[in-house]
């Protein structure tokens, strides 16, 4: 079994280490994440690296890379923390080795757990292009609602896509079979 690991960055250590999985996989992440494929060298990874630090550091956002077996695998993430609203977002992504065998499961629920115990959030929204079927996947098998599907709310090389809407309250995963 997989040793799955989930930490803060540290963006000297892990700006090229971080661009060079993007580079690996850019076909596949290409696909579905503009904000990944932005990162085309390793200042620009490092700087992505330090605004998420940072927004950890003021509680906006709760970054963390996936690291399996000692290798940096993904990321998994809250965006958008309103502690008014109790509400965040969840984003995640893996490079395509790590895509099977329950590591991005395993990595979110350890993150919804700590966004409904600890941070006390009320909602989590999830939101995935239809096409992206291991997107929609996960958020189906970690018990999100799909609410509802935002007609082309997003552009994705050039194209615009609609957005799939998944929501989870904190109630609904307490009680999850």
């Amino acid at each position: 079994m997989a040793r799955i690991a989930l930490r803060e960055s540290d963006p000297e250590r892990d700006a090229a280490p971080l661009c060079a999985l993007i580079d690996r996989y850019r076909a596949t992440l290409a696909q579905w994440l503009t904000s990944v494929v932005k990162l085309r060298s390793a200042e620009d990874a490092r700087s992505f690296l330090q605004a998420q630090r940072d927004g950890n550091a003021r509680g906006g956002v709760a970054h963390r890379l996936i690291v399996v077996d000692g290798e940096m695998a993904g990321a998994r993430w809250l965006h958008g923390i309103s502690q008014a609203h109790r509400y965040a977002r969840l984003g995640y992504w893996l490079a395509d080795p790590y895509a099977e065998g329950g590591i991005m499961h395993a990595a979110l629920t350890q993150l919804i757990g700590y966004a409904f115990a600890d941070l006390r959030l009320h909602r989590l929204e999830l939101g995935c292009a239809p096409g992206s079927a291991r997107s929609c996947a996960v958020a189906e098998r970690l018990g999100f609602r799909r609410e509802g599907e935002l007609r082309e709310a997003q552009c994705l090389n050039g194209r615009f896509w609609n957005l799939r809407c998944y929501g989870q309250l904190a109630e609904e995963w307490k009680h999850r079979a």
